[in-house]
């Protein structure tokens, strides 16, 4: 994949600085004699002898603040290369330099003109210089070492004015890998509680939704593309012939959620969140692909059947938006209506690994506000005003009148694969799966950005190239302002995929009450080890006793949820993938008074 800036943008300050001597650092053809094509580029003049002024960058990832700028602190990123030209190199020749306190004690590592630095003969930092005052080098591992050996402090100088001509760099990219980034493992917590079997003979269930009709009626969505109805255990939809085929022995796309309007009631809609076969010119949001996407996600209302209300119609269904999905995997897929009535839906960074592949944007696209990848969106499902005129987008969402896609609500995730709605307070909870190493929770606001792929968890990420992106101690580049990491996370040693849950808001578990409840996938693919966590005042994670301290949960956990009454339930399977009848619901109850025989342990392995 090609990282490089991919187009040339410098302004030029007009003003009485005109006068002044420049340095400009271009992304252009190199002359002839130099190496690959530089990065980045910048622009500097002379202010008299006293200092060098920025006038112009290529790229904020070198400088963020206003211009022009004396004498600021650039930032440069390993394994990139750049190029400077001087127009008067005879009288302000440049010199990049380790610093020491004051000049005489500056060691040179690169010298324009007739100096010599002592990185100058290195092969991986390439310096050029070409003789008409264009200079180019790369940062290289032995560049960054140079820079700071003996203490000293990466910079740069006028060689002719050192002490009043001097700036600092800043280095990224040069971190280590964090192998270990939490030793701690999850203990268990003193809070248990015991399941209930409510629906069982499913295939991956998911989700569910409740009517509160009075009924008792749960519509339990299952990965597999049903929906079916607790307690009459029939379907009352199959959007299986909508769906693209699904891999029985791991996949991560299907029908990934449900949810039922604020005024169901009245009008019997709800929403289904679907993995379908890719329509071309039939999408609203795309991203640049040299191949096809993999499918499309998409959301779709449906109308409940007016004379069987365990019946949807299946000829009710409103296509609300369709959007291309680059790879097969992190699709999000959650949806939920919040207290404000309008339909949240969660949406991955569109798959393969570290936000990388065909159809990933140059920082990846959870960070391109261009595109509705690897974020949440919010909708007015009964509005009209979209671009498709199928919904409506909400005046007060962030990015409405500036730079961003206007349905987004807040950005920066990898896999938000469940959230919820705290009932109470309102307050947004979203399970973000992580990479390699970190899982965490977030509370969401509006606008925030969550981090991904800056950050996995509260680390700095690395994605490694063709290699398997790592935590490390140092940034790759510079971090955009106002980076949110997450209230709680853990790392692989305690489970591979964080499961969203809900903050416990009913009324038969009074240990519970106010407690936020999640869970994980599983420890490892191979085995169904599924966990259910908790976390207390100070956002410290523990595991929640499923009966004794020393019982497994047993099952892959694959979502969980809650009904009218703020009840929470467990959607399980005892395999991997959607496949077989190994699927089942529990709800959890109060521990009872006498302890639950081994053989009746829901999902004991």
């Amino acid at each position: 994949m090609n990282r490089r800036e991919t187009g040339f943008f410098a302004t030029q300050l007009g003003s009485a600085r005109t006068a002044r001597l420049a340095v400009l650092i271009l992304v252009a053809a190199a002359p002839a004699g130099l190496y690959a094509q530089p990065d980045y580029t910048w622009t500097f003049v002379d202010d008299g002898g006293s200092s060098y002024i920025l006038t112009a960058v290529s790229s904020s990832k070198l400088y963020a603040g206003s211009l022009p700028a004396e004498d600021p602190t650039l930032n440069l990123i390993q394994g990139r290369r750049y190029r400077a030209i001087i127009q008067d190199p005879g009288t302000h020749p440049f010199d990049i330099v380790a610093l020491g306190s004051n000049s005489g004690e500056d060691t040179v590592l690169l010298a324009q003109g007739a100096g010599t630095g002592t990185m100058e003969g290195d092969g991986t930092v390439a310096w050029v210089d070409v003789g008409d005052g264009t200079v180019e080098f790369t940062l290289s591992p032995s560049l960054v070492a140079a820079f700071t050996a003996g203490g000293k402090t990466p910079g740069y100088r006028c060689n002719a004015h050192p002490d009043s001509m001097r700036g600092q760099f800043a280095l990224y990219g040069t971190g280590t890998f964090i192998t270990n980034p939490i030793a701690a493992t999850i203990p268990t917590g003193t809070r248990a509680v015991e399941l209930e079997l409510v629906m069982s003979g499913l295939v991956s269930p998911v989700g569910l939704a409740d009517p509160n009709d009075g009924s008792g009626r749960l519509f339990i969505c299952d990965q597999a593309g049903f929906i079916r109805v607790h307690p009459a255990g029939t379907v009352a939809l199959d959007v299986r012939s909508r769906m693209v085929t699904l891999s029985a022995g791991y996949d991560e796309r299907g029908l990934l959620g449900v949810a039922l309007h604020p005024n169901f009631a009245a009008n019997r809609k709800l929403y289904t969140y679907t993995s379908e076969p890719r329509v071309p010119g039939a999408e609203d949001f795309t991203v640049p692909m040299t191949g096809n996407p993999n499918h499309q996600a998409v959301v779709a209302e449906w109308v409940v059947s007016a004379t069987d209300p365990n019946t949807i119609d299946s000829s009710s269904r409103r296509e609300l938006l369709r959007i291309d999905e680059p790879q097969g995997n992190h699709n999000g897929g959650q949806l939920r209506f919040g207290p404000d009535g309008k339909l949240y839906i969660s949406l991955g960074d569109g798959g393969s690994s570290d936000d990388m592949a065909d159809g990933h944007s140059a920082d990846g696209n959870a960070q391109d506000l261009t595109n509705v990848l690897g974020t949440l969106l919010r909708i007015d499902v009964d509005g009209n005003n979209s671009a498709n005129g199928r919904y409506g987008v909400p005046a007060d969402n962030p990015f409405v009148g500036v730079a961003g896609v206007d349905e987004i609500w807040a950005y920066g995730f990898r896999n938000p694969y469940r959230f919820s709605f705290d009932r109470l307070t309102g307050d947004l909870y979203v399970g973000d799966v992580g990479q390699n190493k970190i899982e965490e929770v977030d509370r969401v606001e509006k606008g925030k950005n969550y981090g991904w792929r800056w950050k996995e968890g509260s680390f700095y990420f690395d994605p490694n190239g063709a290699s398997a992106g790592q935590v490390t101690t140092v940034p790759v580049a510079p971090l955009p302002p106002d980076l949110v990491d997450p209230i709680a996370e853990y790392d692989h040693d305690d489970g591979i995929s964080v499961i969203g849950g809900h903050v416990y808001r009913g009324a038969a578990i009074t240990q519970l009450s106010g407690v936020y409840l999640f869970g994980d996938f599983a420890r490892t693919t191979s085995t169904p080890s599924g966990r259910v966590f908790y976390l207390d005042a100070a956002n410290d994670v523990f595991e929640l006793q499923i009966g004794s301290p020393t019982r497994p949960l047993g099952l892959f956990l694959k979502g969980m949820d809650e009904d009218a009454a703020g009840e929470v339930y467990l959607c399980t399977s005892s395999v991997l993938g959607p496949s077989g009848t190994g699927g089942a619901v529990y709800k959890l109850i109060p521990l009872p008074t006498t302890e639950v025989p081994r053989a009746q342990w829901a999902g004991y392995r």
